[in-house]
């Protein structure tokens, strides 16, 4: 808002429990009871352990907007693809974009036959962030623990193969508009496998290959995202996307480069909105 603010833009911090769309009115947007009039609105986070109808009503309120000529950034669908963990990465695999091998099932026995088969896996929730609710197993009696807890919250299980990282870091390479802006290393303490700044990662620059640049503004493009954080694992012999963040953090990534992303996502913004 600030970025927005220094460029001459009015912006207003929107919560979604007062939002509302309607059908059949000329107020199709409503916002604390009132008309909404904006030219774009910028999505910072659709909410974690939303219900169904939640979940739902927000992508509609989205769609929505799009259909009264109203910028969303990013744009609805890429926005609702990339939370899906299993169908981003696949479309990814589509476009022959390296990922790990992956399953989301909601029956216990493929996740153990395919832990048995990978030896060492990653099972979590197939929507969510900041690393949380993840678990590394390497072995099926542990896997089966986790299971049952993942389906008691009814819940489908991701599993992916767990890919030894290169000094225990992954990069997370944030993509604004086309351009690769900073990226940095997300190294995970001593004896940890997490590589989220918000699970004690620590952030440092990076300067990844051209081979890794490509790989994350392709990945964006792909899901028709505006920006993104990118998270890749390089390993021995190659590298993979793990995830693409639609709603990505950058606290850590600006304090380690001095890159600032908001400034460079208000100019994206504003330009898109002036065309």
């Amino acid at each position: 808002m600030k970025s927005l603010s220094e460029l001459g833009a009015q912006p207003i911090y929107m919560l979604w429990s007062y939002t509302a769309a309607s059908i059949g009115s000329d107020c199709p947007l409503r916002y604390r009871g009132k008309c909404l009039d904006v030219d774009a609105i910028i999505v910072r986070g659709l909410g974690r352990g939303l219900s169904v109808e939640k979940y739902l009503y927000r992508y509609a309120f989205l769609k929505t907007a799009e259909s009264q000529g109203i910028l969303v950034i990013n744009p609805t669908d890429a926005l609702f693809t990339a939370r899906d963990k299993f169908t981003s990465l696949r479309i990814l695999h589509q476009h022959g974009i390296p990922v790990p091998s992956t399953v989301a099932t909601e029956n216990p026995s493929d996740v153990l036959r395919e832990v048995e088969r990978l030896r060492k896996a990653v099972l979590k929730p197939i929507t969510g962030s900041l690393g949380l609710g993840s678990f590394m197993v390497d072995d099926t009696d542990t896997a089966y623990y986790v299971v049952n807890l993942l389906l008691t919250l009814n819940q489908p299980i991701y599993v992916q193969e767990y890919i030894d990282k290169k000094d225990n870091r992954d990069i997370r390479v944030f993509v604004v508009d086309g351009k690769v802006i900073a990226s940095i290393y997300r190294k995970a303490p001593q004896g940890y496998w997490k590589t989220n700044i918000a699970r004690g990662a620590k952030a440092l620059p990076a300067s990844p290959s051209s081979e890794i640049l490509e790989t994350a503004l392709r990945a964006t493009s792909v899901l028709g995202l505006i920006y993104a954080g990118v998270d890749i694992i390089e390993y021995e012999g190659g590298h993979v996307v793990i995830e693409v963040n639609a709603s990505p953090l950058w606290r850590g990534l600006q304090a380690a480069t001095g890159v600032d992303p908001a400034k460079e996502l208000a100019e994206a913004i504003l330009r898109r909105v002036k065309k």
